[in-house]
């Protein structure tokens, strides 16, 4: 299945620790460019803007305009405070 994606989308990011509570945020509207590679499949987010993480993100969720949701567990991460930034995550499919 392919995960590619250029718009908008809503993402949660969330840190999701055994014995503690979830912790989650929702950043909407966000301008995106989501591709994906290999198997296991890979998927990289590009994001337009600076989003909101909880302490220690761990899982994300990008919510498509269509319905369509696709997670998973977060491999890598550049989030600067100020600016665009990028996150790839694996999907089990």
């Amino acid at each position: 299945m392919s995960y590619d994606h250029q718009g908008t989308a809503s993402i949660i990011t969330a840190s999701r620790h055994l014995g503690t509570e979830d912790d989650e945020l929702l950043n909407e509207n966000v301008d995106i460019e989501m591709t994906c590679s290999g198997k296991p499949t890979i998927v990289r987010v590009d994001f337009s803007r600076p989003l909101q993480w909880p302490g220690h993100p761990n899982f994300l969720t990008v919510n498509l305009p269509d319905g369509t949701s696709v997670s998973g567990v977060i491999v890598e991460l550049q989030r600067p405070a100020e600016e665009k930034g990028w996150v790839t995550f694996t999907v089990d499919d």
